[in-house]
Parts: C-alpha cells; structure tokens; sequence
C-alpha cells in the first residue's frame, strides 16, 4: 500500500510538472515586449535551469502528500476493502482535493503568486447568488476545516502507530517524556514564550537606553486616503490611533514621486539633483557616486551604535543597490532581470508557492526572498517583529524600516481586503485588480490617452480597491505597534508612518500612476507624515507644507544625535515640541522618468520614446534595467518641475519650442485645473526666480524669502 501511494504521487507530480514547464515554454511565446525577446534569445540557458531546479519543490510536495496521504487511505481501508486500483484512484482524488486546496488559499489569501482570475468566476458568482456569508462560509470550510481534519487524522494516525510501537517495546514511559521534551524543545527553537521582554524598571527609571526609531512605509500610499486625515472611508483604524495621540503632519511633500529617487532623497535627506539618482533606471556610475558621496539617516545612527535594517517586499528592491547606511539589507531583487526571470519560472508551477512563504521554503530556495511574489506583506510584518523581538532580547538600539507594496499598482490584494468597498455587483476587467497590460505600459507612450476615457464607474471600482490596500497596511501597521507593546519597547520608540509617493487614481487631467507629471492636485507627492513620540503630552496636527527631506534631520533631532551638516532638509522637531508654529517651508520637486506623453491643451511637451526602447539589461550592473547612455540627457530634459507655497503652485514643463509655465492657486482650485499666471504675474515670477534659484544653486527659499513680510495670502488677482 505504501508503494502503491508512493508511486502514485510521484507520478501526479511528475504530471503536473510537465504540466507546468508546457504551460511556461507556451507562454513566453504570447509576450509581445522586447525584454521577453532578450530572455528567450539570450537566456533561454538560464530559464531551463530555473525549470529544473525548481525540481526540489517537488519532492519536498511528494514527501508532503505521502506523509498526509498514506495514513488517510490506511484509514478508509479499515472501512472498505480495495486492492491496487482502489488504492491509486484514492490516492489520485485525494492529490486533486489537496492542490485545489492550495489553490483556493491562494486565490483568496496570496493572489500575488499568480494570476486566478480564471477561478474565481465561480466563487464571485457564489458570492452573487447567496450573499457574502456563504464565500466567507466557504472559505472558513475549505481554509480551514479541511486541513485541520486532515492533518488530525494523519497526526492521530503517526502517533497511534508510534504508541503501539513503543507498546510493544514496553517503554510508554519513555514515550511520554520524550514527547514533552519535544514538544518544550520546539517552542525553545520557535522562540515562542522564550523572548526577553524588558522590566518596567529598565524602561521607566535609571539608564535609560536611547530611543530606536521604527519606520513603517507602504509604496504610493496616498496621505488622503486615511480616514485620520479626514477620507470618507475607515481605511486606517491603526494608523489613527497612533495620529489621535502623536503628530500628524498632514500636508507632506516628496520632492519626486518615483520609488528609488524618492527614499533615496528621504534618507539622504538631500534632493535628487544633489545626491545624483535622477530617475529609477540609473547606471552603476550613480549609484557608486550616490553610496560614496550621500549622507544618510542610517549611517549617521550606525556610528552611534545603531543597529540599523530594512526589511520591505519587490518595492524596497532600491535599496540592494543604494543601502542608505543602512547594514541588514532583506528585501527582494525585483529590479534583477534574472530574478525577474525566475520568479516568472516558479510562478507557472503553482504547486510551489505554497512552502514559499517560510522559513523551510527559503532555505531550500533562498533567492526566493529576492522575488516579488514571494516576499508578501504578510512576510514583511513577520520578518519585522522577529527583528523587534531581537532587539528586545538584547537591548541594543534601533533604526529599522519595514516597508511594503500594499498599496502599489495594480492594487491587488486577499479577496477579504478586496472585497470590503467594491461594489458586489460591478462584473468589469478590475473587479479583483487594477487590470493593467504590462507590454502596453512598457512598450507605448499613448497608454495615458486610452486610460484618460475611463468610465466613472470604473474609477469608483479601482478607488476601492485601492482603499482596501491601504486597509492591508493599515492592518501590517497594527501587528507592528502591538509587538512593540508586547515586546515593552513602544514608548521607546519613535514611529513613523509614511510613504516614498502617492499615486493619482483619475483626477481631474490625470490617469493612474506617478511622477511623469504634476498634473492635477498634489495627490502623486502627498504622503502620510504620522508619528508617534514617547512622551508626548498631548497631540499636534500641523496643516503647513513639510517634505520628506525633513525626516531624517528631525529623526536624529528626537534621539539627541548630532545634526548631518550636509543635509538639505530641516528639522521638524521645534515643531513638535512646541518651540515653534510654522518653518515657511516651500516644496521643491520635479517628475521622474516620463513613460506617459504628457497632455497640457494648447501646448506640445516634450516626450521620450518608450520604456523598452529607452532601457536595457546590464549585464555588469547585476542584470539590472538601466537607462541607455543616449537617453541620458532626454530624460532630464524632460523631467517637469515644481515649486509649490501653502497657496500657490508654479509648474514648468519643458515643451518642444518652449518652456510651459503654469501658476495653481490651490485655495480655490485644488485640482490645479485654472492656470491664472496672467492673474497673479508677481506670484509667477518670484515662484519662477525661487525655482531658478534651486536648480542652479541649490539654495531653496522659504516662503517668506518669496513674498517677503507681507506672505502670500496678500496676493490680489489684477482684475481687482
């Protein structure tokens, strides 16, 4: 019989292995852009092997399946006789149950390991016919009481085998004592119940050790989309608890809304044109001078005796190349065109994401950490509190990033979290995701005009799901603080919650997306800027205009370090602790790497050729996508840019014959849809000197400095 089941899942498996490698080899053919050309042309080497190696998975699902198998059928064998045949058509339902098994958790808790939209029709149509509670119904029976019954069964079954055995060697005793010893020895090696939890006395009196800093990012996590800055929707009930008691900035800026350029100038605090990282394909030339020349908030607390980490998904694969002092780097490698080709290897044999998301599964394959379907936000949140309960353990201070993609395009989450502002009804292409052709985005600069036509009511759906990302983050937020608390370290510790950009989501003269444009609102720059301070006495909203480049010299303010003299940012900490009620702080930014033509009526700008022609995979720069030496010059040529006060915004954005300049009075028109440079000339041109002024010298003016002591609230139209 075990033969029998042995042999049988071998072969289920070597089935859907075969399965699996034809479905990948077919589908390569369907890819229309030119870096899946590269991949076959020139890697097709590589691919093979990453097919092969996947083989491990395999036997490590056959061990799995025999070990839960067998004892089943040896159970339903002392109900019914069968012989040989019986045994492999068993054998072979119960295989098929246990992989739609996996795939239903899948689909409904990780979608992110690869595309079900072909399942869930049915499960959508459930949810239609019987309401909510019969998928949630489903999902608790399937998720939940099936696997339990299965491995009970199988764990009655070992241990009532291993009992007669030790029965009939007459040794129940030693049974028993070594049962408890290895159940003791598995929570010891877990870590469960055995971590050091600091004192009262430690935290509250004597040497008190100095304060760790947690930082909680989620990559374009809009600020206006958090119900404690005043959305319409309860999105992030754990992120207003810590604003209700601690500092809300609600009005912070990113000097460019592009992921790499943008943390790199958070943690530099330094803008882009001075740490040199332009656009988010640079070359290894910007990224040396960057690591050698940029000071950093984690360097600045390595010298202090900080242990310093970051720990984030695909979109802190930035900081592989640009580590901005910080010395534990576990994040993936999304931007690593071998990664990127093996991840799409794995993701074609469905049986192996299951063991991906552990530690087992990392050990066997440990590039998996690299791979953005792997490292999923529920990962992220795990890996960071086991970096807190270290710390815990042995005191030491800490600076320690946890970043996600919660929020990034195409905005795809668990169905629960989907599921929670979506309309039941709506049937459309974005009912589970934003659904977005990656050739097209990649290989056209008009994808912009077709997206630019969307109907209100798909604008509405993917705002909703959107919001039930932020959501998913909010809830990884609330695991963090309650380990802190756990752990005793929460009112040791600085929090901040933020994000690298926001994003627009079909704004007035925008689409989907960030930092091609300044287009519309502030919505593609406006990030969350929430703290929590130990010791606060009571809370602070502060409305004014502050910019990601003030986080880092603020941070080593709280902590009582030495200011970095070559920071470009300020320090928000007289602020918050009441020393001062205003910085005059203005916002300077410009747009990234243009991969949309922009739409300004009456003008023609600038616009470069498409991603896949402008790129190309560097295979001295770790297989990484770099931007062509050609399109160096074209790319910043193009970048817009932007100064911005607490009332008006001035944008110039270079066109083909000339620069377009564009003046916002954002008090009336918050969108940016009323160009009135012809009202306020004065405005216009104190903002475009102060522009100048920054780009050519790098000197950044205060509000004060642009309209002198009388400010710009002043400031009269000429028709009055």
């Amino acid at each position: 019989m075990l033969r029998t089941v042995v042999l049988t899942v071998l072969g289920t498996l070597v089935a859907w292995y075969l399965l699996a490698v034809a479905s990948f080899a077919f589908s390569k053919q369907g890819f229309n852009n030119r870096f899946s050309e590269v991949a076959i042309q020139h890697h097709w080497w590589y691919l093979v092997w990453s097919n092969v190696v996947v083989l491990k998975g395999y036997l490590l699902v056959a061990a799995g399946y025999v070990a839960v198998i067998y004892p089943l059928i040896r159970l339903w064998a002392r109900f019914q006789t069968f012989g040989r045949r019986g045994i492999v058509w068993r054998v072979l339902l119960l295989c098929a149950l246990m992989y739609g098994f996996f795939i239903f958790r899948l689909m409904l808790e990780k979608p992110y390991f690869g595309d079900y939209s072909y399942l869930l029709g049915w499960y959508d149509a459930l949810g239609a016919w019987c309401g909510v509670w019969a998928q949630d119904v489903l999902h608790a029976l399937v998720a939940q009481v099936f696997p339990l019954l299965a491995l009970s069964a199988a764990a009655g079954f070992y241990l009532f085998e291993l009992r007669r055995w030790f029965a009939r060697a007459a040794r129940p005793l030693i049974f028993s004592v070594a049962a408890v010893a290895g159940l003791l020895g598995l929570l010891a090696v877990s870590g469960h119940g055995v971590n050091r939890v600091p004192d009262a006395a430690e935290l509250a009196g004597g040497r008190k050790r100095p304060k760790n800093i947690v930082i909680l990012g989620s990559d374009s996590l809009r600020a206006d989309h958090l119900s404690c800055n005043g959305y319409h929707r309860p999105t992030s009930p754990n992120i207003d608890r810590i604003a209700a008691k601690g500092v809300n900035f609600d009005r912070c800026l990113t000097p460019i809304a592009s992921t790499l350029e943008s943390l790199t100038s958070m943690f530099s605090s330094q803008y882009p044109h001075t740490h040199g990282v332009r656009h988010m394909f640079p070359n290894r030339g910007m990224v040396d001078r960057a690591n050698r020349e940029a000071p950093s908030l984690g360097a600045a607390l390595q010298r202090l005796g900080y242990d310093t980490a970051v720990i984030g998904d695909w979109c802190a694969c930035g900081f592989n190349e640009l580590p901005m002092g910080f010395k534990d780097i576990i994040v993936s490698d999304f931007d690593n065109f071998r990664v990127y080709m093996s991840e799409a290897v794995f993701l074609h044999h469905q049986i192996l994401p299951l063991f991906f998301d552990n530690h087992v599964g990392h050990m066997l394959f440990p590039r998996l950490k690299s791979f953005a379907s792997y490292m999923t936000p529920e990962v992220v949140t795990d890996q960071v509190i086991e970096r807190l309960e270290q710390r815990a353990a042995d005191g030491r201070p800490f600076l320690l990033l946890g970043y996600y993609s919660c929020t990034h395009l195409p905005y795809k989450t668990p169905t629960h979290y989907a599921k929670l502002w979506t309309d039941p009804k709506y049937d459309g292409p974005h009912k589970h995701e934003l659904a977005l052709n990656v050739d097209q985005f990649i290989g056209e600069t008009d994808i912009n005009e077709k997206w630019s036509k969307l109907p209100q009511k798909e604008v509405e759906q993917i705002t909703a799901l959107y919001d039930g990302c932020v959501r998913m983050f909010d809830d990884s937020v609330g695991r963090v603080v309650a380990a802190l608390e756990k752990q005793g370290l929460l009112e040791d510790t600085i929090i901040l919650i933020t994000g690298d950009h926001g994003d627009d989501l079909f704004e007035p003269n925008c689409t989907f997306g960030h930092g091609t444009t300044f287009n519309g609102g502030d919505q593609a720059n406006h990030v969350p800027a929430i703290f929590h301070i130990p010791g606060m006495e009571k809370p602070l909203r502060h409305s004014r205009v502050v910019r990601t480049i003030d986080f880092a010299p603020t941070l080593l303010d709280l902590v009582g370090a030495p200011a970095e003299p070559r920071f470009e940012g300020t320090s928000l900490a007289p602020v918050i602790r009441g020393e001062k009620e205003k910085l005059d702080l203005a916002f300077f930014g410009e747009s990234s790497y243009l991969f949309f033509r922009r739409k300004i009526p009456g003008e023609q700008p600038l616009f470069i050729p498409p991603m896949d022609e402008t790129t190309f995979i560097d295979p001295d720069f770790d297989f990484h996508f770099v931007l062509k030496d050609k399109f160096q010059d074209a790319v910043l040529k193009t970048k817009e840019h932007c100064v911005r006060t607490e009332r008006f915004k001035y944008v110039r954005t270079p066109g083909v014959s000339h620069s377009i300049e564009r003046l916002f009075d954002l008090r009336d028109d918050p969108h940016c849809e009323r160009d009135v440079k012809r009202l306020y000339p004065d405005v216009k041109a104190r903002l475009s000197a102060a522009l100048d002024q920054w780009l050519t010298t790098r000197v950044q003016s205060t509000t004060q400095e642009i309209y002198g002591i009388l400010g710009e609230d002043t400031q009269k139209p000429l028709e009055q």
